[in-house]
């Protein structure tokens, strides 16, 4: 609440609507600064339970890091419990000098276990930096942050708060800010309305055969269309106009944008905002291959905190020595048609926990995804990778996965379901799904994110073909890209490839070995510029009217470093 209210003083200030004594003494400057890392505290808020279960899961070891974490916990039960008594002695404060010395003692118990935790702190940073950036990293000031960003890049942070939104960007010699006066409810309610238009089930973007997206009488091999698959180009450049064209003068011009966001943003790769006012029907190829998409402008990264870009670029380069290894089509015996692409399961989202552990008779009941083992093995060929660097059904376990040396490979994929954090009560969150055990044991046949965090990876890439970040009728997740970009980073990953929703195969197939084959042509080219470019040419291949679509050429978000 103290975050909270502290915000609320700082733009009020920066409005003109309130002058504080204390922040008449702050410059403008100095006040956008207070604000912009306020406003990371206040969303790291919405990762706090996954950030939690990360350190339950590193307590449960046996090395120094474990201790540590334990010490750290014990101290901090400690302090609540302290603080709790001190909230019950001020209570009875002033019925004599026994009441007020018990409130001393109180006071002074709190304090020293306040700096107890201080220095656990100052200790787990300094023996442990890596953990203590991905359990409890730290805002970063606009300096900082400006001296980690070259030339040709910006950076921008977007906070929604309850009833307006605060945008910031920042390059390497300038930042500025501004506020949209529209509510989390208002911007969760137009994210929604345009993931409406990005089904990618809709039989016009499945079918490759169709020459448009309009027609809604028109039945696939064995999914029927519920109507037109029209994407509203004229809301997403509603959105940019709101949200990043104030700003224009500090981003237009850049290569590379670096985006931190919230919900509702989690649900909506900034790609596929519309610079300039949209013409033609949004039913049209042609149209859409004209669009203004953002991402013909620049390449776009998302950072799931703008701390985590100054750990990525203080890591120093790993060199693995295999090309490639994925999992995916797990196996898995649902009754229902087996799914075209991967997704989570809100079918079963209530039944999968039981006793508070993982049913595995429900989790064989997930459907089957066998499209996606044709997306692994066309990566593991265009990688020069042998057939058995592809680990499927039967092999695509949990426990392979923790068996394996994953730090051989420098590339790593798995596509497979993808759960959020709260699709199931009781996950706190996001998880991969593999193959279930026949029994029951340490294999549950969930890789969660903190369990992902203690992999040990080298790789340039890992490619996440599960990662859906809104529910089925696309309401915004919950810390589903964040909360495992955090633990692949953790584990040793350079950049991610994230689907925001489900993905068709083939599609897939060519922006994720189109990005790796732009690279090997040109090493000279950034990451986020190879990305840019195998989009760019999904999105221009009149071939195929249906990957104009943005429900096929948008879902995947590059995650990372971005050079």
């Amino acid at each position: 609440m103290r975050l909270v209210l502290r915000l609320i003083l700082l733009w009020a200030c920066a409005l003109g609507l309130l002058r504080p004594l204390a922040a008449q003494e702050l410059s403008p400057a100095q006040l956008r600064d207070e604000a912009f890392q306020a406003a990371q505290k206040a969303m790291l808020t919405s990762a706090s339970m996954a950030l939690a279960q990360l350190g339950v899961r590193f307590s449960a070891g046996s090395d120094e890091l474990a201790r540590l974490v334990r010490q750290r916990q014990d101290l901090v039960a400690a302090w609540k419990g302290a603080d709790r008594a001190l909230v019950k002695a001020l209570g009875m404060a002033g019925g004599g000098a026994g009441a007020n010395r018990d409130v001393e003692a109180r006071r002074a118990e709190v304090d020293a276990l306040q700096a107890r935790i201080a220095d656990s702190d100052r200790e787990m940073a300094a023996r442990f930096p890596a953990y203590a950036e991905l359990s409890q990293p730290q805002p970063v000031s606009i300096a900082a942050t400006q001296a980690l960003l070259e030339e040709d890049e910006a950076l921008v942070l977007v906070f929604v708060g309850t009833r307006e939104t605060f945008v910031w960007a920042v390059t390497r010699v300038e930042a500025d800010w501004h506020r949209v006066a529209v509510s989390r409810d208002a911007l969760v309610a137009q994210v929604k309305a345009l993931r409406a238009g990005l089904d990618p089930a809709a039989v016009a973007v499945m079918r490759s055969a169709l020459r448009d997206f309009g027609g809604s009488d028109v039945t696939g091999d064995d999914i029927a269309t519920s109507g037109p698959a029209g994407f509203s180009r004229a809301g997403a450049h509603d959105l940019f106009r709101r949200i990043l064209a104030p700003l224009d003068p500090l981003l237009a011009q850049r290569r590379r944008v670096f985006i931190v966001a919230e919900r509702p943003f989690d649900a909506l790769p900034f790609a596929l905002l519309v610079t300039e006012a949209p013409q033609g029907e949004d039913t049209d190829p042609a149209a859409l291959r004209d669009t203004a998409w953002l991402i013909r402008r620049q390449g776009i990264v998302t950072l799931p905190s703008v701390s985590s870009l100054r750990s990525l670029r203080a890591a120093p380069a790993a060199s693995a020595p295999l090309p490639f290894r994925g999992y995916g089509a797990p196996l898995l015996g649902g009754r229902g048609p087996p799914a075209k692409v991967a997704s989570a399961a809100p079918d079963v989202a209530g039944t999968l926990l039981r006793g508070g552990r993982i049913d595995l008779e429900t989790m064989r009941g997930l459907s089957p995804l066998p499209q996606t083992e044709g997306e692994l093995r066309r990566l593991a060929e265009a990688l020069g990778a042998p057939a058995d660097a592809v680990q499927v059904g039967p092999a695509a376990t949990k426990s392979a996965v923790l068996a394996a040396d994953l730090s051989r490979y420098r590339v790593l994929a798995f596509a497979t379901h993808g759960l959020l954090a709260g699709d199931i009560p009781g996950l706190s969150e996001p998880a991969l799904v593999f193959t279930p055990p026949t029994t029951e044991g340490a294999d549950d046949g969930l890789l969660t994110a903190s369990e992902a965090a203690r992999l040990h990876l080298a790789a340039d890439w890992v490619i996440l073909s599960a990662c859906n970040t809104a529910g089925s009728d696309g309401t915004p997740g919950s810390d589903g890209l964040s909360g495992l970009a955090r633990a692949f980073f953790y584990a040793g990953a350079r950049t991610l490839l994230v689907s925001h929703w489900p993905v068709r195969d083939d599609a897939a197939a060519r922006l994720t070995t189109g990005t790796l084959a732009a690279l090997r042509a040109d090493p000279a080219l950034s990451k986020a510029e190879a990305f840019r470019r195998a989009t760019l040419a999904l999105i221009t291949d009149a071939s195929d009217p249906t990957l104009a679509h943005p429900a096929i050429w948008a879902p995947f978000v590059m995650v990372g470093e971005g050079r």
